[in-house]
């Protein structure tokens, strides 16, 4: 990613990238993105074992997510050499949320963004049903899901080509 952006930048361009981010040294199991995955991956195999979903779907289907602390993108970024950090700070966009955050609301949230990829592995069928489950199990969770860490959930990047 950073060398095909060093090549769309002049010497001194300046690229602001905004991505989720975690403290460095928190686990994505214990952020509330891990709990959703892996609610969403319980929800799956629930369906598995009614024998509503195929195993060997289940088995095959890989969301590749990795989500990095500053300190990690600091060593992306150096290791690239193309370009340098004017500035890195991870913040949490969601001060201003004063409300819980609904299981519904959560739900909503997670199938606009993942609806299409489930759509495609597992075929239309099964997506009414899996993010009904998934609501549910968001529901029993929400202890879980409020223990979570939700600190400074976003690395904020500003940095200037070489």
């Amino acid at each position: 990613f950073l060398d095909a952006r060093a090549k769309e930048l002049v010497a001194g361009g300046m690229m602001v990238l905004i991505m989720p981010g975690i403290p460095f040294g928190t686990p994505f199991s214990q952020t509330v993105a891990g709990v959703l995955f892996d609610l969403m991956g319980a929800s799956l195999m629930d369906m598995t074992k009614e024998g509503l979903v195929n195993e060997e779907l289940v088995d095959s289907f890989n969301v590749p997510v990795y989500i990095a602390s500053t300190k990690e993108m600091e060593e992306l970024v150096e290791e690239n050499d193309c370009f340098s950090i004017e500035r890195m700070e991870l913040t949490n966009p969601k001060f201003k949320i004063e409300t819980p955050i609904t299981a519904e609301t959560r739900t909503r949230h997670t199938r606009a963004g993942m609806e299409g990829i489930f759509s495609k592995h597992f075929g239309t069928g099964i997506i009414d049903e899996l993010f009904y489950r998934f609501q549910k199990k968001i529901e029993e969770a929400s202890d879980l899901l409020e223990g979570s860490n939700k600190e400074a959930t976003q690395v904020f990047v500003v940095t200037k080509r070489k």
